[in-house]
Formats: structure tokens, sequence, C-alpha cells
């Protein structure tokens, strides 16, 4: 049986993730992905014409921007269970992202292009966090503050939620994810909070 394009192009793409685990994009060679992936050097070429072709579909492919935004859309003005939302949808993207989070993260500054593309995800989420701030403190939820340096120290509670579970899992702490999310989210939502 024939494996169709997509399924090539996925193998490919696995291959190149695991690869890039263990040595790195500048370590790893189209010749040892097009072996791990179980496909011609030349396959390789034609789907992504080059390593960098790879990375570029890899960035695209872990891209989460359309689902935050159906994410976005669907809050409800409720700051603490909006946040909750957000934290969630997060939380969930890492966990199915996560060997590629932490590949971009381990990369970042060998390749500007790289950079550049991995920043747009998390420049996104603060542009979206910065304007449903704004719009909560419209309507009298929560008080005047930097709203940008607000929804940066979510996307850091959040990102060093899943760096310290990704790396070290229970070494640092036992605190599951949905106890993060209830009462790092709640602890979060009630500093913002008008009501003292």
């Amino acid at each position: 049986m024939e494996q169709s394009a997509q399924e090539t192009r996925d193998k490919i793409l696995t291959a190149a993730i695991s690869l890039m685990k263990v040595k790195g994009y500048k370590g790893m060679t189209t010749r040892a992905i097009a072996q791990a992936a179980g496909v011609n050097e030349s396959t390789i070429f034609r789907h992504f014409v080059n390593k960098q072709g790879i990375l570029d579909a890899l960035v695209d492919r872990y891209s989460y921007v359309p689902g935050i935004h159906q994410v976005f859309d669907s809050l409800t003005g409720e700051l603490q269970s909006d946040l909750i939302r957000v934290a969630e949808a997060y939380q969930e993207f890492m966990k199915h992202n996560g060997e590629m989070v932490l590949i971009g993260l381990r990369e970042t500054g060998q390749f500007p292009e790289l950079d550049e593309k991995t920043a747009a995800i998390p420049i996104q989420l603060k542009k979206l966090l910065v304007d449903y701030l704004t719009r909560m403190h419209e309507k009298g939820v929560i008080r005047r503050t930097d709203f940008e340096a607000s929804a940066m120290t979510f996307i850091w509670m959040n990102l060093g939620y899943f760096i310290s579970a990704s790396l070290y899992g229970q070494k640092i702490t036992i605190v599951k994810v949905e106890d993060f999310l209830q009462y790092g989210v709640r602890t979060f939502a009630q500093g913002l909070s008008e009501e003292p």
C-alpha cells in the first residue's frame, strides 16, 4: 500500500523532531532524517527543498495562533474562569507540542528566522491577553495596571510550569496541572481584581 504525500511529510517531520532533540538543528542531516523516516533523501528535497524547509514546516505545524484565537473568541467576561480557560488551552498546546517547544528553546539565538517564527506565537498570545485585560478594566472588573507586564507574567507563569514539569517531572513539585490551573491562575486573577 502506497503512502499518501501527507503521511510521508508527517514521517519526515516526526523523524526530524526526534533527531533535533538529540543532535540539535545543526547536528542533524537530511540523510539522517531520511534514514529515520524510512524514505530516500530525494523525498525530503521533493517535500521540503532543504533542512530549513523542514524547520519552517515544523514551526508552522506547531503554531497555535488559530486555536488561541478561538479560545479568546469564546471567553465570557468572567475573569477567573476566562484565565483558567486560556491557561488550559496553553497547557494543552504545550502537552501536545512540548518536544518542538523545548527544541525551539534549545535553538534560541542560533537561527534568527527560527527565533522570529517561534516568537510570533507568544507575541500573539501577549497581544490577545493585553486586549482582554484592557476590556476587563474598561468594564470595571480589574484595576488599572501595566497590562503588558500582567500578560507577560501570565505567560511566564504558564511557561514556567510547563518547563518545570517537562524537564524535571516531580523533582521540583508534585503540583498537578489541574491544581496549578485552579490555584495559580486564581491567585493571578485575584491580584488583578478591582475588589480587595
